[in-house]
């Protein structure tokens, strides 16, 4: 991974817990060559992004990875998409297009309707979609890492892959792991914290990383709407990092994704406003019933 990473796990056995470790790194490391957007030669550019037919097999593993992001794309309304490798790769080719005639372009590529999966096959309306698991896999990982420890026996843990945390049991002393909320401001410094009981959060932002469409510049969150400008970012806690992952982006794109029938059922969500005010919900996008909180109301 491209970020720092970190385990914790309580253990009585310190070489038990360094064997587990190894194993974590050892599956992670795996994951990120298997499925590497900006690698030529992992399996996600060689078997899919290049395919020659309008299909591919999916062994269990991808299988289980698109069918799961398949469902979040959806309870997301189609907001959470894998296909913005279609915008990355043209921007690459085509530098001389802008974002909105790049969107344009490449509409019918994009989306939940120029994919599916039939039985064990990925297939394909359109042969210039892409696929980045970019906002997938490392969320993925966390998940499988902490499946991994628990089947080596930890019994409490916390893993922490760049700002993508979960947790499960609780630490020596029967206290809930706190981890910290970044600034959206300010690199490398912190603005709350959280305690984690036996959940997942992750975190998204229009705030440091940008993305280049030839001369022009915009958020690393790729989506034909753009961002919502009035949310600085949004960390969403919920039962695994993926479903966190994807809904702190797709509620940076849509905030009233919140809402839905599914947010309301399986995610808590908390936004920062520009003035970083934090809320629990959106009435804050409205110019009447404007709710502010500290972080520790709000958390």
């Amino acid at each position: 991974m491209t970020v720092n990473c970190q385990l914790l796990l309580v253990a009585d056995d310190i070489e038990h817990a360094n064997k587990v470790a190894s194993a974590v790194q050892k599956q992670t490391l795996a994951l990120e060559k298997k499925y590497n957007f900006y690698q030529a030669d992992s399996w996600l550019n060689k078997a899919v992004n290049n395919r020659a037919l309008s299909q591919v097999h999916l062994e269990p593993e991808s299988l289980a990875i698109f069918t799961r992001v398949r469902e979040l794309s959806q309870a997301s309304q189609g907001i959470f998409d894998i296909c913005v490798g279609t915008i990355k790769k043209a921007a690459t080719q085509r530098p001389q297009l802008t974002r909105a005639q790049l969107f344009a372009k490449y509409q019918d590529a994009m989306g939940l309707t120029s994919w599916q999966i039939s039985g064990n096959f990925l297939q394909f309306n359109n042969s210039n979609t892409q696929f980045d698991l970019g906002g997938v896999v490392k969320e993925y990982s966390v998940d499988l890492a902490m499946a991994l420890c628990k089947k080596q026996g930890i019994t409490a843990g916390l893993i922490n892959f760049g700002g993508d945390i979960i947790s499960w049991g609780r630490k020596p002393d029967n206290s809930a792991f706190r981890v910290a909320i970044q600034h959206p401001k300010v690199v490398d410094k912190i603005c709350g914290s959280i305690a984690l009981s036996d959940q997942a959060l992750a975190s998204s932002g229009h705030y440091h990383r940008q993305f280049n469409y030839g001369a022009e510049q915009g958020s690393h969150i790729l989506a034909g709407q753009g961002v919502a400008q009035q949310v600085l970012a949004v960390s969403v806690l919920s039962q695994s990092v993926l479903t966190s992952g994807v809904f702190s982006t797709a509620l940076s794109i849509e905030p009233t994704l919140v809402n839905s029938r599914y947010a309301q059922e399986h995610i808590k969500a908390i936004f920062i406003d520009e003035a970083m005010n934090f809320h629990q919900d959106i009435e804050f996008l409205s110019n009447t019933g404007c709710i502010k909180h500290s972080l520790k109301e709000a958390i």
